[in-house]
């Protein structure tokens, strides 16, 4: 009885071991080759996730590929750039396995593996570095660079690949760095370049003063000639009321002279101030208050109206 039981369960667990050994899954994200006795076709790419069939494994085998994206990247890279300026580089390349047409079966073919693949699309990676050297360091950095231009065209050069089962998707530069050597030649056509501008400022900024000071002269110069003109004009109103004046007053010069001083005097008399003088200086004189001091033409006139 115990041998009958123990016959059973090995067979079933042949069964089971049979069975699982006749079946495969693939997953969404992966791709499937099934040879058969070594040998494969168009026929043999099983994309359909999910479980498969297949005879036992003496019969037929299965590879399974990750068609998820990939990364393959350089080691640091020494690239001289189109103007002579000597750089190190790290690029890196994202691909994944091809998944339509032939392309798992053409990866088959080519490549053991996904690793085994990395490391194939590795050199050709370093060896499209060298689209670099076609541009200019200024080109790869500076304003209006080109790096992206850059990274299409090493893009374009791994398309090759493609029909090894490889599909790139995108290429690019991850790492830019100076050789020793070139560090200090850059830092100094930097501080070349940053002393062109600053003359360049100074320059704009002594030109511009220069534009202020003549605007400022200008307005200067006009409104001096403004005052001279208006003083001009002052002076001509002011001649031609003295003119009015003198022609009334030479009429009657003593009279005009009298009038002088009674002028001075009430400006004298008018601030606070103590004169010690001689009452015979003029127009003092005229404080002596015995008529003798008037104009001859003003005492006749005040005897004619007291007569």
């Amino acid at each position: 009885m115990k041998k009958t039981v123990a016959i059973v369960v090995g067979l079933i667990v042949l069964v089971v071991l049979a069975i699982f050994s006749m079946t495969y899954s693939v997953a969404f994200n992966q791709v499937a080759i099934k040879s058969r006795f070594g040998k494969v076709d168009e026929s043999s790419i099983v994309r359909e996730s999910g479980l498969h069939f297949r005879l036992p494994f003496f019969a037929d085998s299965v590879h399974l590929y990750d068609t998820r994206l990939q990364i393959a990247e350089t080691p640091l890279e020494n690239v001289l750039t189109k103007d002579g300026q000597q750089i190190v580089v790290k690029g890196f390349l994202l691909w994944r396995v091809e998944r339509e047409g032939t392309g798992p079966l053409e990866f088959y073919q080519s490549f053991k593996d996904i690793d085994d693949a990395r490391a194939m699309l590795n050199p050709q990676l370093r060896d499209g570095l060298t689209v670099l050297s076609e541009y200019r360091f200024d080109d790869l950095l500076g304003p209006g660079s080109q790096l992206e231009k850059a990274e299409a065209s090493l893009l374009a050069r791994m398309q090759n690949v493609a029909s090894e089962g490889v599909q790139p998707v995108a290429a690019g530069i991850s790492r830019i760095e100076f050789k020793g050597s070139t560090s200090s030649e850059v830092v100094r056509r930097m501080q070349a370049r940053r002393d062109t501008l600053a003359e360049n400022e100074r320059a704009r900024g002594t030109a511009e003063a220069q534009r202020i000071k003549a605007d400022a002269r200008a307005v200067s110069e006009r409104i001096l000639a403004f005052a001279s003109q208006r003083a001009q004009e002052i002076r001509t109103r002011g001649e031609e009321r003295a003119a009015t004046y003198l022609k009334e007053m030479s009429k009657d010069e003593d009279l005009a002279i009298f009038l002088l001083w009674t002028d001075a005097l009430e400006e004298s008399l008018s601030r606070n101030t103590t004169y010690v003088i001689d009452t015979l200086t003029e127009p003092w004189h005229l404080l002596k208050g015995d008529g003798s001091s008037a104009p001859a033409g003003a005492q006749s006139s005040k005897e004619g109206s007291g007569g």
